[in-house]
């Protein structure tokens, strides 16, 4: 069956990543491919955490994958995700070089959960959590009446996406944009349906 990986948005090379403890991706340290960070820069970030989030950029879609152990594991593996972001050519070998990395069997398959939220200020303006995947497609009004009213319906001061959550290996996503591309960033429903469409006929 075929994966969200497979999907266009993720085919281009990542050319923005980030790190983000404690999920405050309002406080994001962000990079680039030409200032991606050293192993030593990556371990005097984390000063000790066991817990950490990373995410590649793809214009406008991004991957994500949180990272949890002791320490020390944690910043290997937060060193081998930069890694895998600095040799990628395109999406494809950036995938493929980070489940080598990280020893991880399959990504993007087995879908946990779905939400939109703001990108950066996913916890300060709320998510909007979508349980009944099956409202895409039978209920798409009222659903779509809800999440515009939500917090993050309301808020225009960010971009928006659609988040599609997975546990195994570990807990990872992959997000698609939902809103205008420039400011104000109102949510649009075509682009909301196109995602959600693409990417539950796939999983």
């Amino acid at each position: 069956m075929a994966s969200i990986i497979d999907h266009p948005a993720f085919q281009p090379r990542p050319t923005l990543a980030q790190f983000a403890k404690g999920g405050q991706w309002e406080a994001a340290w962000a990079f680039g491919i030409d200032d991606a960070p050293s192993p030593e820069q990556v371990r005097d970030y984390l000063d000790g955490a066991t817990e950490v989030a990373f995410e590649a950029f793809f214009d406008f879609a991004f991957f994500g994958i949180r990272l949890r152990g002791i320490a020390q594991e944690t910043v290997r593996r937060a060193v081998e995700c930069v890694a895998a972001f600095r040799s990628a050519v395109d999406g494809a070998s950036f995938f493929t070089d980070l489940s080598r990395r990280l020893e991880l069997d399959t990504l993007g398959h087995d879908l946990k959960f779905v939400e939109v939220g703001a990108v950066n200020a996913w916890r300060s303006v709320g998510p909007f959590r979508i349980d009944r995947l099956i409202d895409f497609s039978e209920g798409f009004d009222p659903l779509w009446r809800s999440l515009s009213a939500s917090s993050v319906g309301s808020d225009v001061l960010h971009r928006k996406a659609i988040e599609f959550a997975y546990d195994l290996p570990v807990p990872h996503w992959f997000a698609l944009p939902v809103s205008l591309p420039t400011a104000p960033f109102q949510l649009d429903s075509d682009l909301l349906r196109e995602a959600a469409s693409a990417v539950l006929s796939a999983d």
